[in-house]
């Protein structure tokens, strides 16, 4: 028989027993839209941190309390050893403002805090920073003023609020001039800033902004940073400045550091690639994560295209008699069922290919209304080979023991079977 006539008779038969060709497909379509929607969305969520960070610009530098040490057993035990940290201060931030190729720096405290205005109230994340703040980050007030260097000296007791804080608290009266109340400290309304939309894990319109020192000292009760933000000239210095900016501290925090060992420091410096890598890195693994999670229903789909096959085989055996009996030979009768297994799971893959792209692009649509951010919509040309493959693998690695149970049949057995 000719490939094409192994096609022929397997669509014939498929379409005999439409239900039940659908329902076997039906694990097989689940499993690659699966993968294709999951590596969808953390492919439009990698672009979507990857811009916001870019966002800021390239020449962006962080630099955090805690050494460098890829030891670290995970990102939470991190994180909670950084927060004890408190060897980065203010006059860090000043220090390092003074080196060549720095255009600016803007150091940063945070917290959580109820803010209270009449009879509303809501709970918000407050920054204490400098000014240099609002122009590393691109804002602008659309109403009052910005931050001053003379709130900072003078630890005054102003906010600059985000513009969803202002709408909550203020709907469409002008809070400029008006008092709120954090922790029962009293603070004027200086500015509102315009509205950003949320990012993929904050949204900055949700924010209040205080003088650093303000910060420090009535909300907090520290006398450390725990960022400081530096923005470099240009791209071609960062690499000299980042040195620089270690040599300072090192001498500012008395660390005897001669090899450059990173571990030995009590920062750590990040630049804006290297951040961007980082976050990539994350996304990507947890992506291959889930689609590997996901890909447990092409496990599940597969063995069902195993048992369809031997009911199949078994209702048609004498079918399979008939063709020994006037001359197919073995290796037709397994090709045949290979094929018919190879449709079932291509069809299925079709199928999850379509559906998944779907999904995928209403998720985009959905995630990027509740982020208030344009969210790009990927499908991977490599994922949908993959998920091809995968479907005809999942029909050839399942279909080969049914197909060689057939083949294997005697025909005077299978011409008697009833």
């Amino acid at each position: 028989m000719e490939f094409i006539d192994f096609l022929k008779t397997s669509f014939n038969t498929l379409m005999a027993n439409k239900t039940r060709s659908f329902l076997t497909t039906l694990g097989i379509v689940i499993g690659i839209s699966s993968v294709i929607v999951m590596v969808s969305i953390g492919s439009g969520a990698q672009k979507l941190i990857v811009n916001q960070i870019s966002a800021m610009g390239s020449n962006t530098i962080f630099i955090e309390p805690g050494a460098f040490d890829p030891k670290k057993s995970s990102m939470t035990q991190t994180a909670i050893e950084e927060a004890e940290v408190k060897t980065l201060k203010y006059s860090d931030a000043l220090a390092i403002s003074k080196l060549p190729g720095v255009e600016m720096v803007a150091p940063w405290v945070m917290g959580v805090e109820t803010v209270v205005y009449q009879d509303k109230n809501k709970r918000v994340t407050f920054i204490g920073t400098t000014p240099e703040n609002q122009k590393i980050d691109g804002t602008s007030p659309i109403l009052g003023r910005g931050l001053e260097d003379g709130d900072v000296k003078s630890m005054d007791r102003v906010v600059l609020l985000g513009y969803k804080v202002s709408k909550d608290l203020f709907g469409d009266e002008n809070p400029i001039g008006k008092t709120l109340r954090i922790k029962n400290i009293n603070f004027k309304v200086i500015g509102v800033l315009e509205e950003k939309g949320g990012g993929a894990f904050m949204n900055p319109d949700d924010y209040i902004y205080l003088p650093l020192t303000t910060a420090q000292k009535l909300l907090l009760g520290i006398d450390y940073v725990r960022v400081i933000v530096v923005k470099a000239e240009s791209e071609q210095v960062i690499d000299s400045l980042v040195q620089e900016m270690r040599e300072i501290l090192r001498q500012r925090h008395h660390i005897f550091n001669p090899e450059n060992d990173l571990a030995k420091d009590d920062f750590k410096i990040t630049t804006q690639v290297e951040a961007t890598e980082m976050l990539s890195s994350v996304l990507s693994v947890l992506t291959l994560f889930l689609s590997s999670v996901a890909a447990i229903a092409l496990v599940v789909g597969g063995i069902g295209i195993m048992n369809i096959m031997f009911v199949s085989v078994t209702e048609r055996t004498k079918e399979i008699g008939l063709r020994k009996a006037v001359g197919a030979r073995k290796k037709d009768i397994l090709i045949q069922f290979l094929v018919e297994a190879v449709v079932l799971t291509f069809l299925g893959g079709i199928g999850g290919i379509i559906l998944g792209a779907g999904v995928s692009f209403l998720a985009g649509l959905i995630l990027g209304h509740l982020l208030n951010q344009p969210w790009v919509f990927v499908l991977s040309v490599k994922a949908i080979i993959i998920a091809v493959s995968i479907s005809v693998g999942t029909g050839l690695v399942f279909g080969i023991y049914p197909a060689y149970k057939a083949a294997n049949l005697s025909p005077i057995q299978a011409l008697r079977y009833e």
